[in-house]
């Protein structure tokens, strides 16, 4: 499953791609929310505003941050944007279930005039991509990810609020496996005093999940929801979106109100009888066929999983959605083994394995070096993905000692975003690994581009590690050992560090 990845401006230009368009677009850099949250960088978008990841500054976290579009708050439904913006912020609060993500604070910035909204910041990968980059999904993880998204739904419900909105792209796999449901920008309240939001005539949703109450522009209840958990399920089993071989949307609409869809056995014998029975149900015409009943589906799916047969799948950017229920509480680097999913080395063997690939690499011996690390990156994709990505880092510094430096960097930008997703922009091997990075550019000749992330890593460094630690020391030292970058000519000096970095575990 490899990430997915589209055009960004490299970070420290002044640049950030629009992260559904990737348009670039400008902001500062140092641009701070409500005199505390840091914006980092972007990482979604929606109809509302804008996702970035941030560090609160007052509790040194990684956070979430969304912003109301601009345009939003000057136009004349700016008030309607404004209340909505401010009932999300409320409701997903107000729901505490472990699939919602935290709020910590929302309101109005002063200096910019924007709306923001301050959470959790989740880590891992959202349905959409994953469903791109693997197509269906193995029988135990549709059940255990549907499982999971059926208790969210029934957290929900239960506090009189309907999503209106579930879709791949609002739900986030992480790396423990927990699945997350985002964006209540469009939920609705069941309150008969609640204020209404939407224009009459509106339908708030997304086509390929939105259920034929909500295409008639009637109310939306819980079974709604269902109907769309039932399309996710469908997606999940088949690869396909449901009704998407239609032409046109008034197509997709009518297929909605009227067809159903071919049976997801025809299309994948193996997966449960009992799940196609429920998914034809969840996607009833009318809602009282459905049922509203979302604990109801999370018990149906729940047994299905306990009598489905692990599969095994490898997990990169996220975790595999059956170990909250195979291995309650275990942390993701052993949940694999836990749940007895797959082999793993033991602990004492890959140890060795990997001190052994260390001494090779410290004896110039970078061919077998090379063939160690990979051979551990692969074993450990799936029990410890933080430490398969370390030793791509490490494959990667070996394919560049040995003479291959272009190719090493081309992997290695792949390798940083993943281990942004997964840990964090501060974490210390995401700052090491762009260290690398940094001795790479400069070893195909790419000198000023290497100095000017050189430039922006450092104060990174030292506002992520502290400026005494010996990680800040060392590129900060390299940085002042750089002459000013000359004004022409397209090389750069090689820095004086004759290793291609290596940064430790």
């Amino acid at each position: 499953m490899q990430r997915r990845r589209g055009g960004r401006a490299p970070t420290g230009s002044g640049l950030r791609a629009d992260a559904a368009t990737g348009h670039p677009y400008k902001v500062s850099s140092l641009q701070v929310v409500a005199g505390r949250y840091q914006l980092v960088r972007p990482i979604g978008a929606g109809g509302m505003g804008r996702v970035w990841q941030a560090v609160d500054q007052q509790l040194d976290r990684e956070i979430a941050v969304k912003l109301v579009k601009p345009d939003l708050l000057d136009g004349p439904q700016r008030y309607e944007a404004a209340a909505r913006f401010r009932r999300e912020a409320r409701v997903t609060a107000q729901i505490g279930h472990p699939g919602v993500p935290a709020i910590f604070d929302a309101g109005l910035d002063d200096a910019s005039g924007e709306l923001f909204l301050a959470m959790a910041y989740l880590p891992g990968l959202n349905l959409r991509d994953l469903l791109d980059e693997a197509g269906p999904l193995p029988a135990d993880w549709t059940l255990a990810v549907g499982a999971q998204l059926a208790s969210v739904l029934e957290a929900a419900h239960a506090k009189q609020v309907i999503h209106r909105d579930l879709k791949p792209a609002n739900i986030i796999v992480g790396p423990a496996g927990l699945v997350h449901v985002v964006d209540f920008g469009i939920a609705a309240v069941l309150d008969l005093d609640a204020a209404r939001l939407t224009a009459t005539g509106d339908k708030p949703g997304t086509l390929n999940y939105m259920a034929p109450e909500q295409i008639r522009a009637q109310p939306a209840g819980p079974a709604a929801d269902l109907y769309a958990l039932g399309a996710l399920l469908y997606e999940m089993s088949t690869g396909e979106r449901l009704f998407a071989d239609r032409g046109s949307a008034y197509e997709v609409q009518t297929a909605h109100l009227k067809e159903l869809p071919d049976p997801v056995r025809r299309r994948r014998p193996d997966m449960p009888a009992e799940l196609d029975g429920l998914v034809s149900r969840l996607l009833s015409k009318e809602p009282a066929d459905r049922g509203s009943d979302a604990a109801a589906v999370y018990l149906r799916l729940a047994e299905l999983l306990a009598a489905a047969p692990a599969s095994k799948a490898p997990t990169r950017d996220c975790g595999d959605p059956t170990w909250p229920f195979r291995a309650p509480l275990a942390p993701a680097r052993v949940a694999a083994e836990a749940a007895a999913i797959s082999p793993r080395p033991t602990a004492d063997r890959g140890t060795e394995r990997l001190a052994e690939a260390d001494l090779a690499y410290a004896a110039a011996d970078y061919s077998t070096a090379l063939t160690a690390f990979r051979s551990l990156a692969k074993d450990y994709e799936t029990p410890d993905p933080a430490l398969a990505l370390h030793c791509q880092v490490r494959a990667a510094q070996c394919l560049a000692a040995l003479g291959n430096a272009a190719s090493a960097l081309a992997g290695l930008s792949s390798v940083i975003e993943r281990q942004r997703r997964l840990l964090g922009e501060r974490a210390r091997p995401v700052l090491r690994s762009r260290r690398v990075e940094v001795d790479m550019l400069a070893a195909v000749g790419s000198g000023p581009e290497a100095h000017r992330r050189l430039a922006v890593l450092v104060p990174e460094m030292a506002a992520a590690l502290g400026p005494a630690d010996a990680d800040t020391i060392e590129a900060e030292r390299l940085l002042r050992a750089w002459s000013a970058p000359p004004q022409a000519g397209p090389g750069w000096p090689t820095p004086p560090s004759a290793s291609p970095g290596s940064p430790p575990r």
